[in-house]
């Protein structure tokens, strides 16, 4: 089967995907029922708030990257209640930051 330690670093491993999964249920089942009432705010606000799901569907990127982002800032955020929440137009904000402009020094010449 494998040594001590590689038994034991496998086994860690999957305890690690196993507590994010659950994680990530234990978010979505959060979102579900607190997610009636903000649903009803958004709707009379007029905003366009996204969850950590939506997020991470809208950039294709995991629930531990989005978090690490909102985490530091770079993502702003809201709190309601125990769910986070982004706007639309602040992750759009981010995902224009981040788009790769070439400079003028190192395109080549036509």
């Amino acid at each position: 089967m494998g040594t001590r330690p590689e038994r034991l670093k496998q086994t860690l491993n999957d305890l690690r995907q196993a507590l994010e999964r659950f994680e990530s249920a234990l978010l979505e089942f959060e979102e579900a029922l607190e997610g009636g009432e903000q649903q009803r705010i958004q709707a009379r606000q007029g905003l366009d708030l996204l969850s950590i799901p939506e997020i991470c569907q809208e950039l294709g990127m995991g629930k531990s990257w989005v978090y690490k982002k909102i985490k530091s800032g770079e993502i702003p955020s809201v709190k309601l209640g125990r769910t986070i929440k982004v706007a639309r137009r602040d992750l759009e904000e981010y995902f224009e930051q981040q788009r790769n402009h070439p400079s003028a020094e190192n395109q080549s010449p036509p």
